[in-house]
């Protein structure tokens, strides 16, 4: 009785051998086109008018050096030679600002991208002064990391609602 069993488990190794030897292709696939093409440079003169008239406002004197689009994101991601990293949404509205390494986003950039009570709230914690990065998440939620030891990171609703502090 175990010699068969054996004999059937060992006769069932070589059928499953043989199927996948049958399934691997004699030669290898070549792929001929760049497929999807999931992100990719993007013209900096082409931005978005909104987008345009931000970085001119928020942060003059300043150039763009680097330009993608995300197409599966639906964003544009700029970076400016003063370090500033910006996404946009395709309409050239702001949903990421985030400063250089051991630098802060000035007052105006902090104010124009929060509601006015998640604002007040920033300001009356003395911490308006030390945000690192605003990035606004899916249209709903606001995190404004800043400048300061765990907690540091504030979450507010888009109508500047307090939801949390993090770390």
């Amino acid at each position: 009785m175990k010699t068969t069993k054996k004999l059937m488990l060992a006769a069932a190794a070589a059928v499953m051998a043989s199927a996948v030897s049958a399934q691997v292709p004699s030669k290898p696939v070549e792929i001929t086109s760049p497929g999807i093409v999931l992100a990719g440079s993007y013209d900096k003169t082409k931005l978005p008018k909104e987008a345009q008239e931000f970085i001119t406002k928020y942060f003059p004197g300043t150039t763009v050096t680097k330009c993608e689009q995300y197409f599966a994101k639906g964003k544009i991601s700029v970076e400016l030679n003063s370090g500033v990293d910006i996404d946009f949404d395709t309409n050239g509205n702001p949903i990421e600002v985030e400063a250089p390494d051991h630098a802060t986003l000035s007052r105006d950039v902090v104010k124009r991208l929060l509601h006015d009570t998640a604002f007040a709230r920033l300001v009356a914690d003395g911490y308006v002064d030390r945000v690192e990065s605003i990035e606004i998440k899916r249209g709903r939620v606001v995190e404004v990391s800043i400048d300061k030891r765990n907690p540091d990171t504030y979450i507010f609703d888009v109508n500047g609602l307090f939801i949390a502090l993090e770390d």
